[in-house]
């Protein structure tokens, strides 16, 4: 059953943000395009920071755009994108197009001067990553701030798991597994995830943060993808271009440099797997279960005298990492060992569960943050601080990391026998 908390938490950060008196240095967002996804990653937080304004939208279809704004009370209504990118007042753009879209529309963007807020994935592949991060508009004097937005990185929650992790009194990574499902029948058939010549398929999308993941646990670029098989589309509509190149689920598992192993699954209409109940019975039906990142370090000495040598092997958990301020738990399992001549002569485990709703006190992130704000929020904290030229909390995505994260999904790509996803003509 879920408990107060967990339902304020549902309220205050998604339904009805506390409201925050705006500033008069308030950064003010554009929205490129009516999305389903900016009412919970920029409209809702920026309700809550004193800030930020999201102050105009634009859309391919004007009356679209003008019951987008009227619904979500934003002010200013544009008729195009460009004229939305030539507004003066708008000083950052949020973008969450279609992924084919990214690139032309992040660089026109930063051209007309503007801050970006780039929905993952940041492009199509790699080649346009890597031109777009690495465009001399970002190395100018006073360039633009650019944010790949993986938001789940910001959230004091999977800081704490990363902390479990990368503890320097514990063992290398040696394995780690991550999975994420998306029900069967949360995406229609005829969303744009399900369109090759859109950049889309369940690597490119849900599967972005599975390889997010990945790299932030081993804090190393995979080396090598062992192996990478996928799921098609059933019956794919005849419209739908090249649709024998979309995945609509993708299992993959790489090697670090230092032999370490990840694996990672990513499905975008998962079915099946319910607990205590027959697999036939449940095939057919949409497959329920928090994301999780499960984690396993090396043994490691940590006292070695006498003849007695003291060993110590961790696992590490977190479920729901993606939306952490709804619910989340950290597990970390510390399985201790004494031996004596190479014998083991004593055995026990030491288990603790954690939550991490905000930086703890005394903790020098820690600042105006509350228990109910969400990823999203901390997220956009971040990109203020960025903008305004404040440390923060030291979380960002930087451009290598955004150069790096594709190349992984393009290597992840051809190992399933899949193309590369397509971008669009469009001159940098």
């Amino acid at each position: 059953m879920m408990g107060f908390d967990a339902l304020y938490r549902i309220y205050a950060g998604f339904i009805s943000p506390p409201p925050a008196k705006k500033r008069d240095d308030a950064i003010r967002f554009g929205l490129l395009g009516a999305s389903s996804i900016a009412p919970v990653s920029l409209i809702a937080p920026a309700k809550a920071h004193s800030e930020v304004i999201v102050a105009a939208i634009a859309a391919r279809d004007r009356p679209r755009a003008e019951a987008y704004a009227k619904k979500h009370g934003i002010p200013i209504v544009h008729s195009s994108y460009e004229e939305l990118l030539q507004d003066p007042s708008i000083d950052a753009i949020y973008i969450a197009l279609p992924n084919s879209l990214h690139y032309e529309w992040a660089i026109r963007s930063l051209r007309a001067g503007k801050h970006v807020l780039l929905e993952k994935p940041s492009c199509s592949n790699a080649e346009e990553t890597r031109a777009l991060f690495t465009h001399p508009l970002l190395k100018a004097p006073n360039a633009p701030i650019l944010l790949e937005a993986f938001h789940y990185r910001f959230h004091p929650a999977w800081q704490t798991f990363l902390g479990h992790i990368h503890d320097p009194a514990m063992g290398r990574v040696k394995n780690a597994f991550v999975q994420q499902y998306l029900p069967k029948g949360v995406i229609p058939d005829n969303d744009i995830r399900w369109r090759f010549d859109l950049a889309g398929g369940a690597m490119i999308d849900f599967g972005t943060y599975t390889m997010n993941c990945l790299r932030q646990i081993f804090k190393q670029e995979p080396s090598e993808v062992l192996e990478a098989t996928y799921r098609g589309l059933a019956s794919p509509p005849a419209s739908l271009v090249e649709a024998d190149q979309v995945d609509q689920a993708i299992t993959a598992r790489y090697r670090m440099a230092d032999g370490a192993t990840g694996t990672l699954i990513a499905d975008l209409s998962a079915s099946g797997g319910w607990p205590l109940l027959p697999t036939s019975w449940t095939m057919n039906l949409p497959r329920l279960g928090w994301p999780k990142c499960e984690v396993e370090l090396e043994e490691r000495v940590v006292e070695d005298s006498d003849g007695r040598v003291h060993t110590v092997k961790r696992i590490v958990v977190i479920w729901n990492h993606l939306m952490p301020s709804i619910y989340h738990r950290v597990d970390v399992e510390d399985t201790h060992a004494i031996r004596r001549g190479g014998q083991v002569v004593k055995t026990w485990t030491e288990c603790k569960r954690e939550k991490a709703y905000q930086w703890p006190a005394g903790d020098v992130r820690a600042g105006i943050e509350q228990g109910w704000w969400t990823s999203y929020l901390y997220q956009l904290h971040e990109f203020v601080n960025k903008v305004k030229g404040r440390e923060g909390s030291g979380v960002w995505v930087d451009a290598e990391d955004s150069i790096k994260q594709m190349e992984a999904v393009d290597e992840t790509y051809r190992k399933a026998g899949l193309k590369v996803r397509p971008g669009i003509a469009f001159e940098p």
